[in-house]
């Protein structure tokens, strides 16, 4: 008999690559994506930020029973 987080645990499937955004370099100094203008991604109007899987938001508090 398995232990329960073997019989229940979700298994996802890693990631081998990651697709870089296109007209966008890595600046691994900076440590951020930009164009060839030096324009941030995180600026740009087209950008959608990747968010959690169920798009929780981080608050740093603890909300359990409440």
């Amino acid at each position: 008999m398995k232990h329960i987080l073997f019989q229940k645990a979700l298994v996802y499937k890693k990631r081998k690559e990651i697709t870089p955004p296109k007209n966008y370099e890595y600046d691994h100094i900076l440590g951020a994506w930009k164009d060839k203008l030096s324009n941030l991604l995180i600026n740009s109007t087209d950008f959608k930020a990747q968010a959690t899987k169920k798009l929780d938001i981080e608050t740093g508090e603890d909300n359990k029973g409440q």
